[in-house]
């Protein structure tokens, strides 16, 4: 016996009056607004655009590396040092990722832009 057959001790499901309208659906979707534009997207590299310089990629993935790994560090180097009490791992992970973040900014202030765009040209 499947779930969906009733047996003939079951009584019929009650009718509460309310009837579900036949809907059809429509042959055609309606026009919603203008067709969408087939726009290509710029041809770039793996790293960026092709027309950037070569120098300044370099300086913004070095970057950018930098500031990911102090960031990470110094605050796994807070919450070992916090919720652990771990002294050498903590203490290692918050001198490493205050030093990369230092570095980083380093790097960042000493970076000449006008250098960089000058020497593409």
């Amino acid at each position: 016996m499947f779930p969906d057959d009733r047996s003939e001790d079951e009584p019929d499901e009650p009718d509460f009056g309310l009837e579900i309208p036949n809907i059809e659906p429509e042959e055609k979707e309606p026009d919603l607004g203008p067709d969408i534009p087939a726009i290509s997207p710029p041809d770039e590299g793996f790293l960026g655009p092709a027309d950037t310089p070569k120098d300044l990629l370099t300086a913004f993935w070095s970057l950018v590396l930098l500031f990911n790994i102090g960031v990470l560090a110094t605050s796994l180097g807070v919450l070992v040092l916090v919720f652990q009490g771990r002294l050498r791992l903590g203490g290692g992970l918050l001198v490493v990722g205050l030093f990369a973040l230092a570095h980083g900014l380093y790097r960042y202030r000493k970076l000449d832009l006008d250098t960089i765009d000058s020497d593409s040209d």
